[in-house]
């Protein structure tokens, strides 16, 4: 994940510090450790007392003469990131994309075996291809393993063939069931991106801040931009 932009403006301010584990790879989230005298990588489900993410990488060392182990980090934290979405734990995998099976009058309702088992109440339904192209909405509505629906329709009809990408994350919500979307960005694997193939509201704490979908290329070039939520330098939980 990179930097998107700060909510407040101004430049980045960028620091290092020590490190209590090896970080192999730029573009990750760090966090203090309880037990280790450095900062440390969060799961890819929790990233309790954030610092920022990182700009490089650094080894962690406890052989004397090894200098000691530095890693960059974007630390304000009013920043906001921004995460490849992916269509997997591994980071990089292609977004599902849903093909509607039954035609909806109402615009209401996507119908698609696709739409899979990890429920996205609280999410969102973006139109990639058909009469409503561009338009996105609060999901509302999560049957497993058969359709989605919205309760702002659509505008236009929604056909058989209409494809879309449903994602669990929004930029509204409260973190309440069925409103979870904005609280939560499960990451990939390698902690770099967005895993967006789990249910809303699971994942590391944050508040989302918008969802951008690449025109071209939505399944791929596709990002969620949020605030890291449990934050050592803006509320006190250390």
């Amino acid at each position: 994940m990179i930097l998107a932009y700060p909510m407040s403006g101004g430049a980045e301010n960028v620091r290092k510090f020590k490190v209590g584990i090896s970080f192999t790879v730029a573009g990750v989230p760090a966090i203090m450790s309880a037990t280790l005298p450095g900062v440390v990588l969060p799961s890819t489900t929790v990233a309790a007392d954030a610092i920022g993410v990182t700009t490089d990488t650094g080894t962690y060392s406890t052989t004397q003469g090894d200098a000691e182990g530095l890693v960059s980090v974007m630390w304000r934290p009013d920043n906001v990131y921004k995460a490849l979405m992916s269509g997997a734990a591994a980071a990089g995998t292609a977004l599902v994309k849903l093909v509607n099976t039954a035609v909806d009058t109402a615009g209401l309702t996507v119908t698609d075996a696709d739409v899979g088992t990890a429920d996205m109440d609280g999410g969102t339904l973006i139109c990639i291809k058909g009469a409503n192209l561009s338009q996105s909405r609060v999901v509302t509505t999560f049957t497993s393993g058969a359709s989605v629906a919205v309760t702002v329709p659509f505008l236009n009809d929604i056909a058989i063939n209409d494809e879309f990408i449903l994602i669990p994350y929004a930029d509204v919500g409260t973190g309440a069931a069925g409103a979870d979307g904005n609280s939560a960005v499960q990451l990939t694997s390698d902690l770099a991106g967005a895993n967006a193939v789990i249910a809303s509201g699971t994942g590391i704490n944050v508040v989302v801040v918008e969802v951008v979908v690449d025109p071209d290329d939505p399944t791929t070039k596709s990002y969620v931009l949020f605030k890291l939520a449990d934050h050592v330098y803006d509320i006190d939980t250390i």
